[in-house]
């Protein structure tokens, strides 16, 4: 028997001991493995606040720059829609000891830390993707569909980018503040508003030194950094971590490691 899928504005039909299409259950799960890189492109495109230490007509610092305000608002929706789900699911999962919500005995804090995932989004959707079959099961999973899969979409539009390019900051010439993109391997970068040119490899380097801090598993830092390092791989980065020359900043939800991407470059740049 088969059944029309509960979520909204889905068309297929289901299983009838399903709770909601093939389609709609993959495409969540791929979205939320795909987090991970997402916040690692939100905290790219808010650095359109960093200082780019220009200088106007007068000689003055022309002084930080705003947000992009449309990837703030994104990550405060996807931040909002995970946080939501793990407390959905920690409040339906059965765990030892007692299981009174306001209780603040030390034995059950213990308890509600130890299974409540780190507050990044990284890692409530890598909690997400683990527990997905209590999310899956749960009585309404069409919301969380719905809900995860919008605020999935509208961080993808938020870091939306002309296709091949990368982001290289405001141009900044002239109190211009348009964005910069610019194809791999271009010499120099041309304001569309103002006309101006700007060295690729000043804006590159301006660029990675943003994201230096930032961490993420091998897979992670490969992918984001992979028109930046021809041939970066995530054995490459695991092979690095192996020999000692890059040590571990922490570990996801399911134990994974977790390396400063800045650590990656410096390797990668001293090879080179």
């Amino acid at each position: 028997m088969s059944l029309p899928c509960p979520v909204p504005h889905c068309t297929r039909v289901m299983p009838g001991h399903a709770t909601v299409c093939r389609a709609c259950s993959s495409g969540l799960l791929r979205d939320l493995a795909d987090v991970p890189s997402l916040d690692l492109h939100l905290d790219i495109t808010l650095t359109r606040q960093a200082r780019l230490g220009t200088r106007g007509a007068g000689g003055q610092d022309d002084g930080a720059l705003p947000w992009d305000q449309r990837a703030r608002e994104a990550r405060d929706v996807l931040r909002s829609a995970l946080v939501g789900w793990v407390r959905v699911l920690l409040a339906d999962e059965e765990r030892p000891g007692p299981a009174c919500p306001r209780c603040e005995h030390a034995s059950c804090l213990w308890i509600a830390a130890a299974h409540a995932p780190a507050d990044t989004l990284p890692a409530l959707a890598r909690w997400l993707i683990r527990q997905r079959r209590a999310l899956l099961a749960h009585p309404a999973v069409e919301e969380a569909v719905d809900e995860l899969v919008a605020a999935v979409r509208q961080a993808r539009r938020a870091i939306d980018r002309p296709a091949g390019t990368w982001y290289a900051g405001p141009c900044g010439v002239e109190d211009c503040t348009a964005d910069l993109y610019a194809r791999h391997g271009a010499r120099t970068i041309r304001c569309h508003t103002c006309q101006a040119t700007h060295d690729a490899d000043d804006r590159e380097t301006w660029l990675l030194d943003q994201v230096a801090d930032v961490l993420g598993t091998a897979a992670e830092i490969a992918r984001a950094l992979s028109g930046f390092t021809p041939g970066l791989t995530s054995a490459k980065v695991r092979g690095l971590a192996h020999r000692g020359r890059i040590l571990a900043r922490g570990e996801t939800e399911l134990g994974r490691p977790l390396y400063r991407v800045g650590d990656v470059l410096d390797i990668v740049s001293a090879s080179a």
